[in-house]
């Protein structure tokens, strides 16, 4: 087994992006195109979120929402490339997520998901599984958490979780 192999070694390099203002359909139509799961949301080339075939199902679908802005996860959860793949299995776990942005610093250098993980250390699931069990609650570290405020709409470096909503400083001191 090589739990300490990194994330850099299994990522996808290849981010596929959307702009904000695109619709639904056109992110189902990359996705299918490219055979991913997920497109990154951008406006003015930032990355502001991100969406997932769930999303498209859950929020979509099911739930009738209609904008891709609606349906998008503006909680950005990121790892860095230098990071194992035991640490980047955790870390979704943790968030309840199957894909995680890979950022080298600022700079966004590609996406690893579940699958990903998988192919290259299927005998991870079972050990998360055991040392989650054997931790006991999960208390999260207070680390930045990127990406559009759920209040203003203005993408920040620094979002806090609130009463459930990730927040930028100024509407998080206001709360």
């Amino acid at each position: 087994m090589r739990l300490q192999a990194k994330v850099k070694d299994v990522m996808q390099r290849r981010i596929k992006s959307i702009d904000e203002k695109s619709s639904i359909r056109d992110a189902a139509k990359i996705m299918k195109k490219n055979r991913i799961g997920s497109v990154v949301v951008t406006r003015k080339n930032k990355i502001i979120g991100i969406v997932t075939k769930t999303d498209i199902v859950y929020k979509y679908v099911a739930g009738g929402k209609k904008k891709l802005k609606d349906i998008m996860s503006k909680r950005l959860i990121k790892i860095s490339p230098e990071a194992t793949l035991e640490e980047a299995a955790k870390r979704m776990t943790e968030n309840k997520i199957e894909k995680l942005l890979v950022f080298d610093g600022p700079k966004p250098v590609g996406i690893i998901s579940v699958t990903d993980i998988l192919k290259v250390e299927p005998a991870l699931f079972e050990i998360l599984i055991e040392k989650i069990r054997q931790a006991g609650p999960i208390i999260k570290e207070n680390e930045p958490t990127y990406g559009v405020c759920e209040n203003c709409g203005n993408y920040s470096d620094s979002l806090t979780e609130v009463d459930g909503e990730y927040l930028c400083p100024s509407c998080a001191s206001e709360k």
